[in-house]
């Protein structure tokens, strides 16, 4: 015969004024025996209230129902989330945990820019909203209206990849159950081809024997389109040559200047030796007379403005009869010497792969196998090189 189980069980509390507080056991539909006080110090009066309880079908106390926690807005989340303050921010600071140090993922030019452009686009359109309450339809909506202010459709993906990274972040942190951005795709960009400059007008801009007339004499300027266009350096890394790093027969790579953040790493955090014919070496060795940056107005402590150099190489381009219009129309800028290098050599019939060990170019995985600066491991390279400062030479 099955036991009956009382619907509750009293039992006094002893309490540390003396006083008796009478209790009672009640389980729950799984089995779980539950205790809770009846505030009664008689069990006549404890008896009672259970049994007035158990007729209010109270005897087990219900939770209360609490209403789900408000998420904070977009606005909200990135004052308290402090997102995209270098130094303070969390999602950059785990990014910069857990990578390598040579090859931070983040930097703080990329933090920056974010917290601009959080604060120009993001906030604007969603800083109201909470975060649940972005859909793929806002995120989507948002692209278009980008593109029909005018941006570009790379400039709109770049502006939607900081939200959603911070939407990521919230689905990773458990406050909202999906990245609306996982329905959402971005644009695709518009192709533009690299403006890049023919063998002949690179001629006409780096023959020694023009310096006065197309550079107006300024060698400093002349020497960095040179050395960009055997090299490929970009002009970041050129800024930050030290005169220790040159070299009679190779240049040493190890950085990039920028005005804003000063000396930092190249952009491929790569640090390489590169080629330079002897003639480059011999140029900069006449003019440049101080250990520190070789391209400085300040004697070696400073490197020269970015920008200063730019309007050094527009100003000898339209002297060799390129308008601007048509620089502009052909997207020629410094970073065409890039281009300009890379053709040239891939021209001379050397391996691709060879030249992007010179140009240093992310897009392709690169072996570790120039370590060191070894002339024979780029004797073909250093062959073209020559051969085109040759080319330079040859009067027109």
């Amino acid at each position: 015969m099955a036991r009956y189980k009382k619907d509750f069980v009293l039992y006094a509390r002893p309490m540390k004024d003396g006083r008796d507080v009478w209790h009672y056991k009640v389980y729950d539909e799984t089995g779980k025996r539950l205790s809770f006080s009846t505030g009664q110090t008689s069990k006549t009066l404890a008896e009672n209230h259970c049994h007035k309880l158990l007729a209010e079908k109270r005897l087990i106390p219900q939770k209360e129902e609490r209403p789900a926690p408000t998420l904070p807005t977009l606005r909200e989340w990135a004052e308290a989330e402090r997102w995209w303050v270098w130094g303070e921010c969390r999602y950059l600071r785990g990014q910069l945990a857990r990578s390598d140090e040579d090859k931070p993922r983040v930097s703080k030019r990329y933090a920056d820019d974010a917290l601009r452009e959080m604060r120009k686009y993001l906030l604007p359109r969603f800083g109201d909203k909470r975060l649940d309450e972005i859909t793929p339809e806002d995120c989507d909506k948002w692209l278009f209206e980008l593109q029909d202010g005018g941006l570009s459709k790379k400039s709109v993906n770049n502006k939607a990849s900081i939200l959603r990274i911070m939407l990521g972040e919230a689905e990773r942190r458990k406050k909202i159950p999906e990245n609306p951005w996982i329905r959402v795709k971005g644009f695709t960009p518009s192709k533009h081809p690299k403006g890049i400059l023919t063998l002949e007008e690179a001629r006409k801009l780096l023959n020694p024997a023009t310096v006065q007339t197309v550079w107006a004499g300024e060698l400093i300027y002349y020497s960095a389109s040179l050395l960009a266009s055997v090299t490929g350096l970009r002009l970041g890394e050129i800024l930050a040559l030290k005169r220790a790093d040159f070299f009679p027969d190779h240049v040493h790579v190890a950085g990039s200047w920028a005005i804003r953040y000063g000396l930092g790493k190249t952009k491929t955090k790569r640090i390489d030796d590169l080629p330079v014919p002897r003639f480059i070496y011999e140029t900069i060795d006449s003019w440049c007379t101080w250990t520190g940056f070789v391209f400085s107005f300040q004697q070696g402590e400073r490197p020269a403005t970015g920008n200063r150099v730019l309007d050094a190489l527009y100003r000898a381009i339209e002297a060799i009869g390129i308008s601007q219009e048509e620089r502009e129309r052909r997207n020629v800028k410094f970073h065409s010497w890039r281009a300009f290098a890379n053709t040239y050599m891939i021209g001379r019939g050397i391996a691709g792969a060879k030249v992007r060990e010179l140009t240093r170019h992310k897009s392709v995985a690169m072996t570790e196998h120039y370590t060191s600066f070894n002339p024979e491991d780029f004797k073909d390279i250093a062959a073209a090189q020559e051969s085109l400062v040759e080319t330079f030479k040859v009067q027109s």
